[in-house]
């Protein structure tokens, strides 16, 4: 929750700039779920200490999205029921996106991620009506919209709204997730003498970048299904896709999926509808996708429609968010995780190859 005023008009030293900031934060839970709405008896009271770095070398990437402050935060907040539910803790690295940039106010998006701890989970024989969290170590999803006004050179006041996602990705259950919305206030003070400038924006030549790559991943991970405190079964997916970019950030393509679910084969012996009947815990689907360019990393959000899928409990939509990092020009780590629309199905964790 960090922002700066800044001119629109490179900082004279050409040295680095470290912005430090700290907010308050209040807001609630949003209850998502009727299983636990009685588990939120208060509001959310939360802070967060901010550490960032603000890009301001002329590379492609940082001029494409008007010189971002990259940064880590460290949050804090109880969530509505300390004896039941806990407090949430996390630790995630993060770009602010500046959307509207004056002399004296900014108004900017902040994206995130990274792992949060839950000091209170699921317990069978202390905390059995907590449905919200089954484990301690949870990913975290963060997204704001920030309003920075300049108070001087080095010191600015800013607001903002957001929310901050805490989920195990069905790794043990319970896991309805935890969803934070607030709002709050803070102070960041920029370390550096001189007044930060920026190089006014300059037209850019067209895009004419015509090839279409070619992704392929392999990735998954373990997953539970209820009753908590079971068997965990392993969850894989390989993904063939086809992908053209479609300008400076954004790249939009085609791709199948197949899904292998070990967790279906007891859900199909328990429904009585297949019981003594043939089953498929295989599955295929097709999706459309996109991905937004920020140097080596790509942010991913796709939607797939299972083309052929016998379990169809949860629909048949799915959904994946998250990223993918290149170690090099041909080879990335993924980390992105499938959804039914909100409820988490598992965490695909893996590896990818690139054919341009």
């Amino acid at each position: 929750m960090i922002c700066i005023a800044q001119d629109s008009t490179i900082n004279s030293s050409g040295k680095e700039e470290y912005v430090l900031g700290i907010t308050g934060d209040y807001g609630w839970v949003i209850i998502h779920h009727a299983s636990f709405a009685d588990l939120i008896t208060g509001h959310t009271s939360a802070f967060e200490i901010n550490f960032a770095k603000q890009t301001i070398h002329k590379n492609n990437w940082n001029e494409y999205y008007r010189y971002p402050l990259v940064g880590v935060s460290y949050f804090f907040a109880d969530l509505g029921n300390p004896q039941q539910l806990g407090y949430a803790n996390g630790v995630y690295g993060w770009i602010n996106f500046p959307i509207l940039r004056t002399k004296e106010y900014t108004i900017s998006f902040r994206l995130g991620t990274g792992l949060g701890y839950i000091t209170k989970h699921f317990n069978r024989l202390t905390d059995y009506k907590n449905e919200v969290i089954g484990s301690h170590i949870n990913g975290v999803m963060h997204g704001n919209f920030e309003n920075a006004f300049k108070i001087t050179n080095q010191v600015n006041l800013y607001a903002n709204i957001g929310i901050t996602h805490f989920s195990n990705g069905s790794f043990k259950t319970p896991n309805l997730g935890i969803n934070i919305a607030t709002g709050g206030i803070g102070l960041t003070y920029r370390f550096g003498k001189d007044t930060l400038h920026f190089p006014k924006h300059k037209d850019r030549p067209p895009f004419i970048d015509k090839k279409i790559s070619y992704n392929l991943v392999v990735a998954g991970f373990a997953k539970e299904i209820v009753p908590p405190d079971g068997k965990k079964y392993g969850a894989l997916t390989i993904s063939g896709l086809a992908i053209k970019q479609m300008g400076y950030k954004s790249g939009l393509g085609i791709g199948f999926d197949y899904f292998y679910d070990g967790s279906l084969k007891p859900q199909f012996m328990n429904d009585t509808l297949f019981n003594g009947k043939n089953y498929v815990i295989e599955r295929v689907g097709i999706y459309i996708a996109h991905e937004l360019a920020i140097s080596k990393i790509r942010i991913v959000t796709d939607v797939g429609y299972y083309l052929l899928s016998q379990w169809t409990e949860n629909g048949m939509v799915y959904f994946r968010l998250g990223i993918k990092y290149y170690m090099t020009k041909k080879f990335f780590a993924n980390f992105t995780l499938k959804t039914h629309y909100a409820k988490a199905d598992y965490l695909e964790a893996g590896f990818g190859y690139k054919i341009d």
